[in-house]
C-alpha cells in the first residue's frame, strides 16, 4: 500500500510540474480572499435605492464558499446582496442599498464583509449620504395685472426633492388693501405639485404695483417662498368687440353656411348684445342664434337661394346694447354657382352620307367649383349608327365625338344627346343633329366560281348604283393566281353587271383563292369586292372522242393515265365515239387514221380531261361530212416526218 501511494504521489507531482503550461500558478502561500467595491460612496434619497458591485478575489487556491454581510446600517437603511453567497467561479455580487422614507437624513458608514471558512474576513467601507428632503415653490410667470373690481389668477408649482412627500400648505403674504387671496387646492396633497392662486381685487384697491409672496410649508421641512409682482390698474370702461370665425364664407347658391361670432366683453360689461346682418343682396339672409347674445358667442347662419347672384359680398354684423356704442365687424360671403357642366359642340350639326363618318369637337366647362373627371355618353342613337368619344373619360375640357353611319341607315335627321357626367351625378348635355344622306356612288359584289385545271369558268359581278350615280364603272382584277387570267365583259360597266371569265391553265395550282376586283368611276369613291375562286384538279372524268366523218374513224385509239405508263386500247360505240375514263390530272390519247390517197397517220394528244374532251368533240364541229368552204394556204417549216393541218 505504501509503495502504491508513493507512486500516485509521483504522478501528482509530475502533473503539478507540467500544469504550468495552462497559465495557472501553483499555490505558494496561505489561502485567502480579498474584497473590492465598484463605488466607495453614494447618495440615496428617502424612499430610493442605489447599488454597488462587490468583487471577490480568491488567493492561493482558496475555493470555499464566501458569505457577504453588511454592518453599520442606520435605522431605515437595508442592504441586500445578489447573490449573498459566492461559490465556485462566482466572484461578483450586487449590493442594493435601500433607504426607507422614515430614515434619518445625514451621513452613514456601511461595512461590507466577506467571510469564508479558514480565511480571514475581508471588509469594504461604503460612505452613504442620505440628503435632507425639501421643497421649492414658483409663483406666476410674469407680472400679474388686474383692474380694480376684477379677479385674476396665477399658477403655483412646488417641486419636492430628496424624497419629500408631505402635503404642502400655501399662504399669500404682502397683499395690498382690498385684495384677497385663495388657493385651489390647499394644501397640495402628496403626489400633486400644482395649485391656482386667485386674487380678488376690490373696486377700492389702490392703483399700485405690489409684491406678493407665496409661502409653502410642510411638516418637518423648511418653508420656501416665491414672489411675483401684482399691478393694480384703474377700473376698465365697460365694452365689447365682435369678431367672426371664419371671416370669409363660401356658399353654393341655394345652400347655407355658418360663421361663429365671438363677443369679447371687457371693463366689467356683462350685458346682452342684439345682433343684425346688414348689406345682404337679394336672395341672401342671415340669422343669429342666440339673439340677443347673452354669452360670448353666437352662430351666424347665412342662407342663399338659387336666385342669389354669384359674387363676393362684404356684409356688416352690427351689435347693439343699452348704454354702449354699437360695435360692428364684417363677414365676406362668396356665393358660387351651382355645380354643373356646360357642353358645347362645334359644329352642333353634321351631315353624313350612308357608309361615311364625321366628327364634332366637344368643349366642356365646369361650373360651381366642380372638379374631377367627366364621363362622356350619348343617347338617342338609331340602329346602324355608332358614336365614339376620344377620350371617353375627360380630365381636361375637351373631347372629340366621331359619328359613323352604316350603309343601311335610312336617310333622315337624327338628334343625338351628348351628355357629360361629373362627381355627385352632376350632368350637362347638348344635342347633336345628324342628317344622314344617301351618297352618290356604287358598290360591287361578285359570285364565287369553281373551275377545274385547264378549264374556263365565269362569275357575275353586280354594280349597285347609289344616290343617282350613272357614270361608267371601270373594272380591274388583282391578286390573280399564277396561270390564271381574268377577262371582263364589259370591262367598263354602264349598266349593272359584268361577266368575269376565268381561264385556268393546266399548270395552275389547285386550291382556294381570293381575287380582288376594283372598280373606279368618275365622281364616286373607289370600291372593291372579292371573288372566291376555287381551282380543282383537272384530272379525272370521262373523255369522249367522236368522229362524225366516217372516213376519219381511227383504225384504233388508245389512252393512258398520266404522262407515262401503259396504253389501253378503246373500241368505239355505235356513233363512232371512243369513251374512256381518266383518273389522274393529266392524260394522253393516241389514234391512227387512214389518209386520203393511201397510207395512215398517227396522232397523240396530251392534256387534262377537259382539254381532251374539247378536242374530242371538235372533229364533229369541223368535219360534218359536208364540205361548204375551201381553205387555201401553205405551211412551212415542217421537217421530215411532220405533218401540218389547217
Amino acid at each position: 500500500m505504501r509503495r502504491l501511494f508513493t507512486s500516485i504521489a509521483a504522478v501528482v507531482l509530475v502533473t503539478a510540474c507540467t500544469a504550468g503550461g495552462d497559465g495557472t500558478t501553483p499555490p505558494t502561500g496561505t489561502p485567502g480572499i480579498t474584497l473590492a467595491a465598484s463605488a466607495s460612496s453614494g447618495t440615496v434619497a428617502l424612499g430610493a435605492s442605489s447599488t454597488t458591485t462587490l468583487t471577490l478575489t480568491r488567493v492561493d487556491g482558496y475555493s470555499g464558499a464566501v458569505a457577504l454581510t453588511a454592518q453599520g446600517a442606520p435605522t431605515g437603511v437595508t442592504v441586500s446582496f445578489a447573490p449573498p453567497l459566492l461559490t465556485g467561479t462566482t466572484l461578483a455580487s450586487t449590493a442594493t442599498i435601500s433607504v426607507a422614507s422614515n430614515a434619518t437624513a445625514g451621513p452613514a458608514s456601511l461595512t461590507f464583509r466577506a467571510s469564508g471558512t479558514g480565511v480571514t474576513d475581508k471588509t469594504v467601507v461604503y460612505a452613504l449620504t442620505i440628503p435632507t428632503p425639501g421643497i421649492t415653490v414658483s409663483a406666476g410667470t410674469a407680472t400679474v395685472t388686474a383692474a380694480q373690481g376684477t379677479t385674476v389668477t396665477a399658477p403655483i408649482t412646488i417641486t419636492r426633492t430628496n424624497g419629500a412627500t408631505a402635503a404642502v400648505t400655501l399662504t399669500a403674504e404682502g397683499l395690498p388693501g382690498n385684495v384677497t387671496a385663495s388657493f385651489s387646492p390647499n394644501p397640495i396633497a402628496t403626489g400633486s405639485t400644482t395649485s391656482t392662486l386667485t386674487l380678488v381685487v376690490g373696486s377700492g384697491a389702490n392703483v399700485a404695483l405690489s409684491t406678493i409672496t407665496v409661502r409653502a410649508a410642510a411638516t418637518g421641512l423648511t418653508d420656501q417662498t416665491a414672489t411675483f409682482p401684482l399691478s393694480i390698474t384703474s377700473a376698465a370702461v365697460p365694452a365689447y368687440t365682435l369678431s367672426p370665425t371664419p371671416a370669409a364664407v363660401s356658399i353654393v347658391a341655394g345652400q347655407s353656411g355658418q360663421s361663429i361670432l365671438t363677443i369679447a366683453k371687457s371693463g366689467g360689461f356683462a350685458g346682452s348684445v342684439a345682433l343684425a346682418l346688414e348689406g345682404a343682396p337679394t336672395g341672401l339672409t342671415g340669422t343669429f342664434a342666440p339673439n340677443p347674445a347673452t354669452g360670448t358667442t353666437a352662430t351666424l347662419t347665412i342662407n342663399t337661394t338659387l336666385a342669389t347672384v354669384p359674387g363676393t359680398y362684404s356684409l356688416t354684423v352690427r351689435g347693439t346694447t343699452a348704454g354702449l356704442t354699437d360695435r360692428t365687424t364684417t363677414v365676406s360671403v362668396t356665393v358660387t354657382a351651382v355645380a354643373g357642366i356646360t357642353v358645347t359642340l362645334a359644329p352642333p350639326a353634321l351631315s353624313i352620307a350612308q357608309g361615311a363618318n364625321a366628327q364634332t369637337a366637344i368643349t366642356l366647362a365646369r361650373l360651381g367649383g366642380l372638379t374631377g373627371d367627366l364621363q362622356m355618353t350619348a343617347s338617342g342613337i338609331p340602329a346602324g349608327l355608332t358614336v365614339g368619344f376620344a377620350p371617353t373619360t375627360v380630365t381636361g375640357s375637351a373631347s372629340t365625338l366621331t359619328v359613323t353611319v352604316g350603309a343601311g341607315v335610312p336617310a333622315g335627321v337624327y338628334p343625338i344627346v351628348v351628355t357629360a357626367t361629373g362627381a355627385g351625378a352632376v350632368v350637362g348635355s347638348a344635342t347633336l343633329t345628324v342628317t344622314v344622306t344617301t351618297p352618290s356612288g356604287f358598290t360591287l359584289s361578285a359570285t364565287g366560281v369553281s373551275i377545274a385545271q385547264g378549264a374556263l369558268g365565269t362569275s357575275t359581278l353586280t354594280v349597285t348604283r347609289i344616290g343617282g350615280f350613272a357614270n361608267n364603272v371601270d373594272l380591274i382584277a388583282s391578286n390573280v393566281p399564277a396561270n390564271v387570267t381574268v377577262a371582263f365583259a364589259p370591262a367598263s360597266v354602264a349598266g349593272t353587271t359584268s361577266t368575269l371569265t376565268f381561264t385556268v391553265g393546266a399548270a395552275a395550282v389547285a386550291g382556294s383563292y381570293t381575287v380582288m376586283i376594283n372598280g373606279t368611276g368618275t365622281g364616286a369613291a373607289n370600291q372593291a369586292t372579292t371573288v372566291a375562286l376555287t381551282i380543282t384538279s383537272g384530272g379525272g372524268g370521262t373523255v369522249g372522242f367522236r368522229f362524225c366523218d366516217a372516213t376519219q374513224v381511227p383504225l384504233w385509239l388508245a389512252y393512258r393515265n398520266g404522262t407515262s405508263g401503259a396504253w389501253t386500247r378503246v373500241t368505239p360505240s355505235g356513233n363512232n365515239t371512243f369513251s374512256f375514263n381518266l383518273t389522274g390530272n393529266i392524260g394522253a390519247v393516241a389514234f391512227v387514221q387512214n389518209e386520203a390517197g393511201g397510207g395512215t397517220q398517227g396522232t397523240v394528244y396530251l392534256g387534262t380531261a377537259a382539254e381532251l374532251t374539247s378536242i374530242g368533240t371538235n372533229e364533229c364541229v369541223t368535219n360534218t361530212g359536208v364540205v361548204t368552204k375551201m381553205v387555201n394556204g401553205t405551211i412551212s417549216g415542217l421537217s421530215a416526218m411532220q405533218t401540218g393541218y389547217a
